[in-house]
């Protein structure tokens, strides 16, 4: 992803497809929000925008990257957002996380979520059951 990319991402504001998360330090909430986007159409977590949609980025070693991508694997079953880093200014850098949707379903510390615009929220328990029984009926034909 370019700069130009990022901008037409972040001038839609945040959706169903979108999440903004202003430093890495809020990596549980993106997570939750990773986990969601794979359990819909998926779409990106971008690190180092404001939610009014100001790119401030942050800045990014190899420890924040680590930090992100272990806080990924707590999502069930495993998910695999590609992971870019895109300079803004400044030195500073957004973390881009494009999720793949559509499979699943996934859950992070052992709750699935969705998205519902532009919130992610507890997905219910008969939602997930019924996305349960759909993957096992689809499996065992």
């Amino acid at each position: 992803m370019n700069f130009k990319k990022l901008k037409a991402i972040v001038a839609k504001g945040e959706s169903d497809r979108v999440e903004f998360k202003q430093s890495t330090g809020q990596r549980t909430d993106a997570a939750k929000a990773v986990c969601a986007l794979a359990n819909g159409l998926g779409g990106f977590v971008l690190f180092g925008v404001r939610d009014k949609g100001e790119i401030v980025g942050q800045q990014v070693a190899t420890s924040t990257l680590e930090d992100v991508a272990n806080e990924l694997r707590r999502i069930e079953p495993p998910v695999f957002p590609d992971i870019e880093t895109v300079a803004v200014r400044d030195g500073n850098s957004v973390i881009a996380l494009r999720v793949p949707g559509g499979g699943g379903p996934y859950t992070y510390d052992g709750r699935p979520y969705q998205r519902h615009g532009p919130t992610t929220r507890v997905m219910p328990g008969s939602v997930y059951e019924q996305r349960v029984m759909e993957k096992l009926h689809a499996t065992s034909r």
